[in-house]
């Protein structure tokens, strides 16, 4: 079956989906994007990724005058078009095509705007149950990382040194706090059983699962703390695990050369999962 994407208005197939040379995309990694899990025909916290868009393009200025709806059922169109029931949407909306190269924000541009779909594979509990090793890395991000931006470069580069290195993730530490994975948040059971993560601020973006899974938590009586910690209380964590919208949970067995879960005790993670797949079940979005 042809492949159909999206691009400013039009379902095409997806090798038709060009965009000009002097998109601010392109030159400036001048836009914003979001993943949206889809499972059973539903957008999983839908509403919640458009909302967060909207925000990411409210705070870089791109004007636009699309709304939260037609961009949901642009998702489900695409979907539809793809025969899929459960996959990922990328949605890309960028400042739009320049004239000339400009270092400025050009106002009055059209904005350009891209969505694809395609499969996921689920995580098998073998993966789960064996859990992941991260590298810890300086965080040489921006200073704002709340917004969704399409600059990924420095974690994607970080991202690589971690894998090229034998690790399957890497989580950042900026003035000895930690803030997030490469693509995901952080999150720690400390001695006392509480959830620990990062609070949402320019430090980290804020992520959607992240928050359902702050949710599910405290519906299962946890005290969670969206407070600051360091390396050496990640170290000494009861379980640490990762989240995100394509990868879900994540538990975490080793930190650096540190195998500081040694049992591999993932049941919070494993209660969280649980519960978060009964939430996709139950989704309506």
């Amino acid at each position: 079956m042809t492949k159909i994407s999206y691009l400013n208005g039009q379902f095409l197939e997806h090798q038709n989906c060009l965009v000009h040379i002097e998109d601010r995309g392109f030159q400036f990694a001048d836009g914003a994007y979001e993943v949206t899990l889809y499972q059973n025909k539903k957008l999983i916290d839908g509403e919640n990724h458009l909302l967060r868009l909207m925000r990411s393009l409210h705070e870089l200025n791109i004007h636009h005058s699309f709304t939260t709806e037609k961009l949901a059922l642009m998702q489900h169109q695409l979907f539809a078009k793809n025969n899929l029931i459960h996959g990922i949407c990328y949605l890309q909306i960028t400042r739009g095509s320049a004239p000339t190269r400009v270092a400025g924000c050009p106002k009055n541009l059209a904005p350009t705007i891209v969505a694809t779909v395609s499969e996921i594979a689920t995580q098998p509990e073998s993966q789960f149950n064996h859990g992941f090793k991260v590298l810890t890395s300086q965080d040489i991000r921006w200073l704002r990382c709340d917004i969704k931006t399409v600059n990924l470069l420095a974690s994607t580069l970080v991202n690589q040194k971690a894998k090229d290195l034998g690790f399957d993730d890497a989580i950042f530490v900026r003035d000895n706090t930690i803030t997030e994975a490469t693509f995901a948040n952080v999150f720690m059971v400390n001695q006392q059983n509480q959830l620990i993560t990062h609070p949402a601020n320019n430090h980290i973006l804020c992520g959607i699962t992240r928050n359902r899974i702050i949710k599910l938590a405290k519906e299962q009586g946890f005290v969670v703390a969206e407070q600051t910690f360091d390396y050496q209380q990640l170290l000494s964590a009861k379980e640490v695990f990762l989240t995100s919208s394509s990868l879900l949970i994540r538990p975490v067995y080793q930190i650096d050369s540190i195998i500081f879960n040694q049992n591999k005790n993932f049941s919070v993670a494993k209660l969280l999962q649980e519960k978060y797949n009964i939430f996709i079940d139950s989704h309506f979005s």
